[in-house]
């Protein structure tokens, strides 16, 4: 038996240094602990260069640490083939998607493009993942509790339980 194609998945955020290397980690984790790791492909970039080759910010690191989730990325930025390459791209807030969609070449593109926070169960279609850079450890917290909660929606919405997988 052959292993299902994998999913192709990249979370947007500005600099590629709070918001979309956490929801990287939080769902690579989930995906580790579900035994889904192999199904998957996922990755996180930025909309600008301005932190390309740092790595994530302290604070977020320090924060997913303390709920067991290691962040090893370092910032990158978007480019048009990530567009072709990857299946779904989720941008953080209104503002990355519509730099995300800029990018976009054609529909097909487009059609890739979704708010994170669709998958969210106390989120919806138009809310956005808060950026906590300026602020300080309380925003990070709760930063990660959203992205926690929306990871577990968008896999539950991706990887639906099969009555075949539990018999």
């Amino acid at each position: 038996m052959s292993a299902a194609p994998a999913v192709r998945i990249l979370f947007v955020c500005t600099g590629n240094i709070c918001r979309s290397p956490l929801a990287h980690a939080v769902f690579e984790s989930l995906l580790a602990e579900r035994g889904l790791a192999h199904r998957y492909e996922v990755e996180s970039a930025g909309t600008t260069a301005y932190h390309a080759g740092d790595n994530a910010d302290p604070r977020m690191r320090k924060t997913a640490a303390g709920h067991g989730v290691h962040i090893d990325h370092l910032a990158r930025q978007i480019s048009r083939d990530d567009l072709e390459h990857y299946d779904m791209i989720l941008a953080m807030d209104r503002e990355n998607r519509d730099a995300v969609l800029r990018l976009a070449r054609n529909g097909e593109g487009a059609r890739k493009v979704r708010l994170f926070r669709e998958f969210d169960p106390e989120g919806g279609p138009g809310h956005e993942v808060p950026d906590p850079y300026y602020g300080g450890s309380d925003g990070f917290e709760r930063v990660f509790r959203i992205v926690d909660r929306t990871s577990r929606g968008l896999l539950a919405s991706l990887a639906p339980k099969r009555r075949s997988e539990s018999v």
